[in-house]
């Protein structure tokens, strides 16, 4: 599967997923601000992301002219606007997820996937990701649903991205009381998602990185993966890469 931000079609699926919710699809939009629109006219949730693509197009265009030029030359100004315009658009998309639930009852899960291309269309500008609310609850539907080692080594890269992507805020991982944290489900994700991939490197990149960033949950989470091994009959090379980092980590006196 392809994760990523596709100007043209990131838009028609957005105008897809929001045609059912607007009460009169030829109301004209209100002039726009740089804050997120007032849900008292939905259209208005259309014309800023549609605003809101226009400028990620923009971007893309200018990576592509500088993609030669050094870190340096760049600058650090571009990392935050990077990052301001993907919040933007996430938060465009967290408040028609919520215009809809209040219509329905219930969240749009095609609405909720595009937070997952935004994401990674910020990761890879060099931005950083200061709300990962929904692209941990998407990445955690995509790996509910895909079952083929292939597909989940592509989603393991995904989250990695993601992970990478997350400012030093999340990073520092302080609500360890909330065991459904977003930080927390997104890494226990990556350790599960790339052992169902198959792929004894990719596993070891994403155990290592559960050890550094939640060390708390490391030793629990190896010794459950010792015990999928058994009673779900995984391949020789998974199972020892399990084993030995049960047995590196899982014990005890470790990770202390």
């Amino acid at each position: 599967m392809d994760f990523s931000f596709n100007a043209k079609t990131f838009r028609d699926m957005f105008h897809s997923a929001v045609a059912s919710y607007l009460d009169d699809p030829e109301a004209a939009a209100s002039e726009q601000s740089a804050a997120v629109p007032d849900a008292s006219n939905p259209q208005n949730y259309v014309a800023a992301m549609d605003q809101a693509i226009e400028v990620m197009t923009r971007a893309d265009a200018d990576s592509a002219v500088k993609k030669n030029m050094s870190a340096e030359s760049i600058g650090l100004l571009e990392e935050k606007d990077i990052s301001q315009i993907g919040q933007y658009a996430l938060d465009i998309l967290e408040a028609i997820v919520a215009y809809a639930q209040d219509k329905t009852g219930q969240q749009d899960r095609a609405l909720l996937r595009l937070s997952v291309p935004v994401a990674l269309w910020v990761a890879r500008h060099g931005g950083k990701l200061s709300q990962i609310d929904m692209p941990v609850n998407s990445l955690a539907g995509y790996a509910n649903d895909l079952t083929e080692p292939h597909q989940l080594e592509d989603l393991a890269g995904v989250i990695r991205e993601v992970i990478d992507a997350c400012n030093d805020e999340i990073r520092r991982d302080v609500e360890q009381t909330n065991m459904m944290r977003p930080w927390r489900v997104l890494n226990l994700n990556y350790g599960i998602v790339a052992t169902r991939s198959h792929q004894p490197a990719l596993i070891e990149q994403a155990y290592d990185a559960l050890i550094q960033n939640l060390p708390q949950d490391a030793r629990q989470f190896f010794r459950e993966g010792k015990q999928q091994m058994d009673i779900i009959g995984y391949p020789d090379e998974v199972r020892n890469v399990v084993e030995r980092y049960n047995n590196m980590w899982g014990a005890e006196s470790s990770l202390h």
